[in-house]
């Protein structure tokens, strides 16, 4: 289960943290580290923060954007200190922790955290379903991005050693999750159909996208409804031909 769960980190300013965020993984047994266009990697400094976890980041896997790092993935969870404005469902560390273990019995799962000065951009966040925050000192929030991996990983491996987790509401998490890839070739057939049908204008197509992948972020599809959607939107394409 454990080998499913990606520690995501994007654009690392320090090597140093990657190396620290690497042995904080391994201590929760954790060993999949992706990074997304790191500032400097390969790197001395990395080995030497990882001290004995040094074959972690030897393994980690280096890609060109989030996007390839997640997009087998059927549930990704995205890691901020304050709301943003593309908005996603909160969970808290637990319930991330629980939903990130329940999924990946069956399917990879991604934890992804932001670069340190200023953490993930909206833009970053399109491909999670969730957010989730450490709560911490509101006069002084400022959390370490290895820390926050320490933090984040201790939940998700201390939830991984409970016998019988409690089910979460509904059961979603052990539903059938469609891949963010897959997510994606919807919400393309998606913007594609409306611009045909003439729903979508020049004006604001992002805007009017970006509440879309919000309205089925909410709705939380499964992959069966997902495809039922797809197919209505073969259908409406044929009849507009």
């Amino acid at each position: 289960m454990l080998n499913n769960i990606r520690i995501v980190m994007v654009r690392t300013f320090h090597a140093g943290n990657i190396g620290s965020a690497a042995r904080s993984m391994k201590t929760m047994g954790l060993s999949q580290l992706y990074l997304v266009q790191p500032r400097d990697f390969p790197s001395d400094e990395a080995l030497k923060m990882a001290a004995g976890a040094k074959d972690a980041v030897a393994q980690a896997i280096v890609v060109d954007s989030v996007y390839d790092a997640v997009k087998d993935c059927s549930l990704v969870i995205a890691t901020t200190a304050r709301v943003r404005g593309n908005d996603l469902p909160e969970l808290n560390p637990e319930k991330m922790a629980q939903a990130l273990n329940t999924v990946a019995k069956k399917a990879p799962v991604a934890l992804i955290f932001g670069p340190e000065r200023m953490g993930l951009f909206n833009e970053d966040l399109v491909l999670a379903k969730y957010r989730v925050t450490i709560p911490a000192n509101p006069d002084y929030s400022s959390l370490n991005i290895a820390a926050a991996v320490q933090t984040l990983s201790y939940e998700i491996y201390k939830d991984s050693c409970k016998e019988q987790a409690k089910p979460l509401a509904d059961d979603l998490f052990s539903r059938e999750l469609p891949t963010a890839k897959e997510l994606e070739t919807f919400y393309i057939q998606l913007e594609q159909t409306l611009k045909d049908t003439g729903f979508i204008i020049k004006n604001h197509p992002g805007k009017v996208m970006q509440r879309l992948r919000n309205i089925f972020s909410r709705a939380e599809l499964d992959t069966h409804e997902m495809r039922i959607l797809q197919g209505a939107l073969a259908s409406i394409r044929r009849l507009n031909k």
